[in-house]
């Protein structure tokens, strides 16, 4: 518990450093960190490590893709996705002997769908300029950013320790044994919490008299978030159990590996970018 309570605040700290950098490039070379990590770890997952040619396209793909909408790469990003297609069909035919269908097929599905949703979290702090909406500033990305790491730390946070003192019903006892019906709905419960506060405190520091933060569609969101972020950390004890391992990696004890941290925010993170676009929870005069 000491082990993983550490870890877990020093990866805070981490991800709250890389936000002082979120104005900056600098943030994209964070989120492309976390990519190439956390295919190191699915290569090692799925014991595909021998293919070391494979693993090498993979990983200059999945830090390639934070960079995609930053204006010194549009125009290769569409080139960098056929190479990157043409890459895997060519490692495919050239290492038939060893690799399979179904490998390839894994392989790039995860390396399409990890590095994007990442990606997500830089469109998600984009997102006011791309509404252009009088409602939104270019401040309230850091809401949205953090919004989706609340979606997914507090859940966890909250389904972690309303399951341990309070679980009696298992909630998929065929993927993750330990996971209760009560400890889920402990997890939504303290996610709403923590969204009306920070909605409250946004509309405080950063609003400030000029309008409000929609407490009830915000109310709404987190319910939604809550539910996602389950579905995203079932997912992954759903891969782990068919790998047979307990975590994807060690590079944070107590907690395992980047893909154990941030396994839920691969699906909070999209679907905030996705519903945050028609649900306003900001309205300024």
């Amino acid at each position: 518990m000491k082990q993983r309570m550490i870890s877990g605040v020093i990866a805070a700290f981490l991800f709250a450093l890389a936000l002082t950098f979120r104005d900056s490039i600098g943030f994209n070379i964070a989120i492309s960190i976390l990519s190439i990590i956390a295919i190191w770890e699915i290569f090692v997952a799925t014991k595909y490590m021998n293919n070391k040619l494979l693993l090498t396209v993979c990983m200059i793909f999945a830090g390639c893709v934070p960079f995609f909408r930053n204006p010194y790469f549009t125009i290769a990003r569409n080139t960098a996705c056929f190479i990157f297609v043409l890459l895997i069909f060519s490692v495919m035919l050239y290492e038939r002997k060893t690799i399979t269908l179904e490998q390839i097929g894994l392989i790039f599905m995860l390396v399409l769908i990890i590095p994007f949703a990442f990606s997500s979290l830089i469109y998600l702090k984009d997102l006011p300029s791309e509404l252009n909406s009088r409602n939104y500033m270019a401040k309230d990305g850091l809401f949205f950013v953090l919004l989706a790491a609340f979606g997914a730390w507090v859940t966890d946070m909250g389904a972690y320790f309303v399951g341990k003192f309070f679980g009696k019903h298992k909630l998929a006892p065929t993927i993750s044994p330990k996971k209760t019906i009560e400890g889920a709905a402990g997890g939504v419960v303290l996610n709403l919490v923590v969204y009306i506060i920070a909605g409250f405190i946004w509309q405080a520091m950063v609003v400030d008299g000029h309008g409000g933060v929609q407490i009830i569609p915000l109310a709404f969101v987190a319910i939604l978030a809550s539910l996602i972020a389950m579905l995203g950390d079932l997912s992954a004890s759903f891969i782990k159990r068919s790998c047979h391992i307990k975590d994807f990696g060690n590079i944070m004890p107590g907690h395992g590996g980047v893909l154990d941290r941030f396994d839920s925010i691969l699906l909070v993170a999209p679907f905030l970018y996705i519903v945050l676009q028609y649900i306003p929870i900001i309205e300024r005069f």
